[in-house]
């Protein structure tokens, strides 16, 4: 919590992230400690899911962070390493909490040598590519200060609720967070179509961002189907 605090300071807060990662980290600790005073198995299961979403969450934030220039891989290389060990503690406190808990775990680090198993999603890493899409248009949309911040905050979404879908442990609630990510995904394109509605020097650029949107949103489609049929 120290940690991320003094990370947010050198952050300008109106990025919609800061307060995700803010909010996620204080979830950690909180959920953390419900399940501690609670007796049942069930119950403290459910908190601890939740404490493990928010760990997730936060290493999303920190991609985020990367993906706007606002720092560098080495910046959040701590953090991520920290939230490794969180995350790999709370699966062992699952495990423990009841012999009845069989959901498949992420295996750190992944397939693909990453911290998380969101990282190996190829809608994850093209929801970044998003995000650093935007932060280097901004400066070219002629639009109010008022869409600028929606559009961060809807492009955040998609990326946060990826993250929220993958973590969770049934194909229900999977399919769940992938419908709001889609939801956010065709906000954020009728959001450009309101930034670029006054013209841009350079409509290749924005057609690439629209590109990007289809290919996330067919993504999401087939995951939510996917996840929902089982």
């Amino acid at each position: 919590m120290v940690a991320g605090s003094a990370l947010l300071d050198s952050l300008p807060r109106r990025v919609a992230a800061c307060d995700h990662f803010e909010r996620a980290a204080e979830s950690i600790l909180l959920n953390i400690a419900h399940a501690s005073s609670i007796w049942s198995p069930k119950e403290r299961i459910v908190y601890l899911g939740h404490a493990n979403g928010s760990a997730l969450e936060c290493a999303a934030c920190l991609d985020v962070f990367v993906a706007k220039n606002l720092l560098v891989t080495d910046d959040v290389y701590p953090g991520k390493s920290l939230l490794v060990e969180v995350v790999s503690m709370l699966i062992r406190m699952l495990k423990t909490a009841t012999k009845r808990v069989n959901e498949d775990y992420a295996v750190y680090r992944t397939k693909k040598d990453r911290f998380f198993a969101h990282e190996d999603l190829d809608v994850y890493q093209v929801s970044l590519q998003l995000v650093a899409w935007l932060e280097s248009m901004l400066v070219h949309f002629s639009c109010s200060v008022d869409i600028r911040a929606k559009l961060d905050k809807s492009t955040t979404s998609i990326v946060l609720n990826i993250v929220e879908g993958n973590g969770r442990f049934s194909g229900a609630y999977q399919a769940k967070f992938y419908e709001i990510a889609y939801k956010a995904t065709v906000q954020s394109a009728s959001l450009i179509d309101l930034a670029t509605v006054n013209g841009v020097t350079d409509i290749s650029r924005v057609e690439q961002g629209r590109e990007l949107l289809c290919r996330i949103a067919t993504m999401l489609t087939a995951l939510a189907k996917a996840v929902g049929d089982d």
